[in-house]
């Protein structure tokens, strides 16, 4: 499948299309060479936070309009993720899932329904993983389904908000998507985009506007 059929957001290196991550040596120092400074312990946020937003729509303020999904996110390899996207192969068939859920009619007239804030703690296998980032960068994986009732077009939207983020680039844990219905029934979906984007990256992934 093309990569820019797939809903997803994720960065690449430019010139190789892989992300070039430090190598350390497993070495011990030798008397009367340089050792290498202590690494400073990787400091890790206690959750990681998908913000799910509703930027604007026809009928928002409707109180007859609502938005419900399902989904779930999972944690995988980076490198993984850019192998099977070399190879044409889904990158979002892989990673372990770490939180499944779901949440339905949520009235969008009243504005704090119009986010949903997705939390998982920082523990156990996910912590593991986290650990790990500096021999093995790690991602997360967001699929769902999300429909959509706008009451003044009077018409449902079925979208699949499918995306991948590297935890590198989201220090802090926190990652956003916003969602955005025109009036002639186009929608965008925007995010996760990292506040400080590396220089000689580039982002990659589908057209942000799509006709249903």
């Amino acid at each position: 499948m093309s990569l820019f059929l797939l809903p997803l957001l994720f960065v690449l290196n430019i010139s190789s299309g892989v992300v070039q991550e430090p190598v350390t040596s497993g070495h011990p120092a030798v008397a009367g060479t340089k050792s290498e400074p202590a690494k400073t312990p990787l400091k890790l946020p206690a959750e990681i936070k998908l913000i799910l937003r509703v930027d604007d729509m026809p009928g928002i303020d409707n109180a007859k309009s609502f938005w419900e999904a399902t989904y779930e996110i999972r944690v995988a390899d980076w490198q993984t993720i850019v192998e099977r996207t070399k190879a044409g192969q889904d990158p979002e068939e892989t990673g372990l899932t770490i939180f499944q859920s779901s949440f339905a009619h949520l009235d969008l007239a009243e504005k704090k329904n119009r986010n949903v804030v997705i939390s998982v703690p920082v523990a156990g296998v996910l912590l593991e993983r986290l650990q790990q980032q500096s021999q093995k960068p790690q991602a997360f994986l967001l699929r769902s389904s999300v429909r959509f009732f706008d009451a003044r077009l009077d018409r449902n939207f079925a979208l699949k908000v499918n995306r991948i983020w590297r935890f590198k680039l989201f220090p802090d844990g926190e990652a956003a998507i916003a969602i955005r219905i025109e009036p002639d029934g186009s929608f965008s979906i925007n995010g996760p985009v990292p506040k400080d984007i590396p220089g000689g990256y580039m982002i990659v992934g589908a057209p942000a506007t799509k006709k249903p």
